[in-house]
């Protein structure tokens, strides 16, 4: 058990997570939700803190897995922190942090926590997608922590852009040149769009829905059929809206400055009705 400082003369402790601390921390997790994620269930948060794989549903196979949290004094949870050592080639994931955004104090001293448990050795951040959500610190909405993992000596790695998409409003349609199927490898659905002779043109992967919302995995288009993006993009989202689904989100690796204005996949999106509403980094801490 570790005493120690955050914030102004605010004397806390960093102890390891009991099953006492759930609720304040799925309250934490739930102040971070970004936009088209669904709430953290129990569910959840006990395979990340198992360590299970969300795709395979397999354990990561890390070694030394702990999840910590910052109490005050009075029992209130201000921060949780997960970590563990990655056998392959014996650096830290900081898998998970979640605090009160507004004391950039308590991100560093859950992340000095981190480091002092791991030693000298390579420590990366938010590089693995969990059980809680996609790879990639939002920093936009979590500038605490961000200022703290640069405070640390952690440098930005990996960026994406977090697309979202409010489907509620769009009007059900008539489909002629799309359909729907469930896929069980990877699970979710899958929209083809198809020439009215059956000639296939490309098709979209969305996970399954949770709570009304879902992820657009991916798109494929056939060689030559580029330029029928939209129309795939366009139907995948009717199909999507006429199922209830009333949110999507998408991952777009973020190009160079100098390439974003003419990133065609991304002007694709905009154009569909996403909305660009954070960007997740990753990060790097060399000893």
């Amino acid at each position: 058990m570790t005493v120690m400082k955050a914030g102004p003369e605010a004397g806390v402790t960093v102890r390891a997570y009991n099953p006492q601390d759930r609720e304040q921390v799925l309250a934490l997790m739930d102040a971070d939700r970004l936009p088209g994620r669904p709430t953290v269930s129990i569910r959840m948060l006990d395979d990340a803190l198992a360590g299970i794989c969300p795709d395979s549903g397999e354990p990561w196979g890390l070694e030394g897995l702990r999840t910590d949290v910052m109490a005050s004094t009075d029992g209130r949870i201000m921060g949780v922190v997960s970590f563990a050592i990655r056998p392959a080639d014996e650096a830290a994931v900081l898998l998970w942090l979640h605090c009160l955004e507004e004391d950039q104090a308590i991100a560093g001293a859950l992340i000095g926590h981190l480091l002092g448990c791991c030693g000298r050795r390579t420590v990366y951040a938010f590089d693995m997608a969990t059980a809680l959500s996609f790879a990639g610190l939002p920093v936009g909405r979590r500038r605490g922590t961000c200022r703290a993992l640069e405070r640390a000596g952690f440098s930005r790695q990996e960026t994406w852009s977090y697309l979202h998409h409010r489907l509620d409003t769009l009007r059900p349609r008539p489909f002629e040149v799309a359909d729907l199927t469930e896929s069980a490898n990877p699970p979710g659905w899958r929209v083809r769009l198809r020439e009215r002779d059956g000639t296939r043109i490309g098709e979209a992967l969305v996970s399954l829905p949770v709570e009304g919302t879902t992820v657009l995995e991916l798109m494929t288009l056939q060689p030559g059929r580029h330029t029928l993006g939209h129309i795939l993009l366009e139907q995948c989202l009717a199909h999507l809206a006429d199922r209830s689904v009333r949110e999507i989100v998408t991952l777009r690796e973020t190009p160079p400055d100098s390439e974003a204005q003419h990133d065609p996949v991304r002007h694709l999106h905009l154009q569909a009705g996403f909305r660009e509403i954070d960007q997740l980094h990753t990060y790097t801490r060399r000893p």
